[in-house]
């Protein structure tokens, strides 16, 4: 079953309880409910439901984490989560592909994160400072380009850790690697695996990301997180008037703000006759009047001053521009 063709666990088969509910017996309103033998997941719709906000909200933050880290604007979306057993997932793999063996202590079980070949080649292109394109050709990863290769990858391990660590402490850590599914014996090949499907953009490159992990260990931190409930609802308008939801990952990103007087006008003769040492009168009124711009774009505006013997400026009012 590839990865990439395999449907949402659909509601009738593994988002849907194993027992009906009781008052649905009594009523006689249950009806028989198609069970798949070959993925036995335990989960109500709910619980699936919540599993995937959780998710998401860990792609939205490991998304703009690895923009930071690249310096790079790049999409990362949620493309599928399913589950598939072991067997399926291995004979599903294209070779050549760059696998990392990894485990999330104190949960049992080794874990795998896949890369395909290309969008691998773009982000090691990246991190040796190129644009973030691949050679087009599908290759194994040298020794060189697998070790800058593990720093992006621990990045996505940590988050994914960090991501249930309000449920239980989690730490990550890669344990090896490997090029062709066919030589992994990591976990026998009817084990149950949860996937989680990642689509990452980057420029002109494309490409998968695959997370599995072993389900059994972690069906407890699932139902850990049902009953946490879910968000209560609110009305579309509600949501548009809190308007977009801030990533904390970006909490610490640097970014440069320049204070600038206003233009200042001078003839064309004397613009031509500037030189280093000409001194130039500006008028009292533009030190009340300096514009901050983050970038090109004026964001505030502020007067001039001093502030523990060093130059400051004291923001007056917000631009709307």
């Amino acid at each position: 079953m590839d990865a990439t063709t395999t449907e949402e666990i659909p509601a009738t088969a593994q988002e849907t309880p194993v027992a009906a509910d009781s008052a649905d017996v009594a009523a006689g309103n249950s009806e028989p409910q198609r069970f798949d033998f070959r993925h036995p997941v335990f989960l109500s719709s709910g619980e699936w439901r919540k599993l995937r906000m959780e998710i998401e909200e860990f792609v939205e933050s490991t998304g703009a984490l690895l923009s930071t880290y690249l310096r790079l604007d790049l999409s990362l979306q949620l493309g599928n989560l399913h589950t598939l057993t072991f067997g399926e997932f291995t004979a599903a793999l294209p070779s050549p592909t760059h696998i990392t063996l990894f485990k999330t202590d104190p949960l049992r079980g080794i874990a795998l994160l896949e890369i395909r070949s290309g969008i691998g080649q773009a982000v090691v292109d990246r991190l040796l400072g190129g644009p973030g394109k691949g050679s087009g050709a599908d290759r194994n990863l040298t020794e060189m380009e697998v070790a800058l290769m593990d720093q992006f990858v621990q990045m996505i391990i940590d988050e994914w850790c960090k991501a249930w660590g309000k449920l239980q402490e989690v730490r990550g850590e890669i344990l090896g690697h490997e090029n062709n599914g066919k030589f992994l014996q990591c976990a026998s090949s009817d084990m149950l695996m949860l996937g989680v499907v990642l689509n990452l953009r980057m420029g002109e490159s494309e490409g998968q990301i695959q997370l599995m992990l072993p389900y059994a260990p972690l069906e407890p931190l699932i139902n850990k997180l049902a009953e946490l409930g879910a968000a209560p609802a609110t009305s579309v308008s509600a949501a548009n008037a809190a308007g977009p939801k801030w990533t904390r990952s970006l909490d610490k990103v640097p970014m440069t703000m320049n204070a600038c007087w206003p233009p200042i006008k001078l003839p064309t003769r004397a613009l031509m006759g500037l030189q280093v040492g000409s001194v130039l009168d500006l008028k009292a009124e533009d030190a009340e009047r300096l514009e901050l711009r983050v970038g090109e774009k004026v964001k505030f505006r502020g007067r001039l001053g001093m502030r523990d013997s060093t130059w400051a400026v004291q923001i007056t009012e917000v631009s709307k521009i």
